[in-house]
């Protein structure tokens, strides 16, 4: 059997949606997991859920921790991870329970240092046509790359896979950037990627490693599309550089949405270029 570790860090998000990412996570085969818990918002009844589901070879180990935000939560399961491989997953995912075995094979077999896999989306009702296409994928935190694994530039902190003990110092995540105090700025999967092929480290995606993502009705209304493109120019003025998505596919139902949404980001954009941020390793784990 495999040791790993697996966590996952939640904010604000419901508990049903949280009840469901732990249910599937605990369905995991052909691995023996150490999952952290990192819970920001106290819940005594999602403590002893995960005493329930915890086995033999999935134990879940649930801590409570203050509101800090999306890159100190994950600085705080590295701290705790004791395995060589750390996965991450949000609490509005849904895994295969070949998730974990597949996440550990491709972090071993290619030779990759940070592995990013599928997220494809689960629409809480049908979703309209702008919402599908290519360039909402990243404002949804979707990713498909197509049937292969390959090197990548940066991949989502949602569906990801990092070996610890390779990535060494460079293995911790930029405070300055992610969600936090109930934002949407990102750029924090970015930046780590980043950095991380700067020190010469290699980053993939695994088509084999699947997850699926809740989109709730919230975030399929325009003043969320619009407030998400706010964002992500912020964050990407924060970093600096030139934005570029993931998913570069652009068809004709693309460049509409970014003519009607391009307002926001550059909004954004500028905002954070007069605010931008350095690069400073995280000094203090504590919770």
């Amino acid at each position: 059997m495999i040791c790993i570790t697996i966590a996952l860090t939640r904010y604000n998000e419901p508990d049903e949606l949280l009840k469901q990412c732990l249910e599937s996570i605990a369905s995991q085969k052909g691995v023996q997991a150490l999952v952290i818990v990192l819970d920001q918002k106290a819940c005594l009844e999602t403590h002893e859920f995960c005493k329930i589901i915890s086995s033999v070879n999935i134990v879940f180990e649930y801590h409570d921790i203050s509101a800090c935000g999306c890159a100190h939560a994950r600085n705080i399961a590295i701290h705790l991870c004791k395995t060589d491989i750390l996965l991450w997953t949000d609490p509005d995912i849904i895994l295969p329970s070949d998730w974990a075995y597949q996440f550990y094979h491709a972090l071993s077999d290619e030779n990759c240092d940070i592995i990013g896999g599928k997220i494809i989306p689960h629409w809480h009702r049908p979703p309209r046509w702008y919402m599908k296409t290519n360039i909402m994928m990243d404002q949804y935190s979707l990713l498909d790359l197509g049937d292969n694994i390959k090197e990548a530039d940066r991949i989502i902190g949602g569906n990801m896979g990092i070996n610890i003990k390779r990535l060494g110092e460079q293995a911790f995540f930029e405070e300055k950037l992610g969600r936090q105090k109930g934002t949407l700025l990102g750029g924090v999967d970015s930046e780590f990627c980043e950095r991380a092929m700067q020190e010469g480290f290699k980053v993939c995606y695994a088509n084999q490693v699947v997850a699926q993502h809740h989109i709730s009705e919230s975030r399929m209304r325009l003043n969320w599309i619009a407030k998400k493109f706010f964002y992500s120019g912020l964050s990407r003025g924060f970093r600096g550089g030139r934005p570029e998505a993931i998913n570069k596919k652009r068809e004709i139902t693309d460049y509409i949405v970014l003519i009607a949404f391009a307002p926001f980001y550059l909004i954004g954009l500028l905002k954070g270029k007069t605010k931008k941020q350095t690069g400073l390793r995280p000094v203090n784990v504590n919770y």
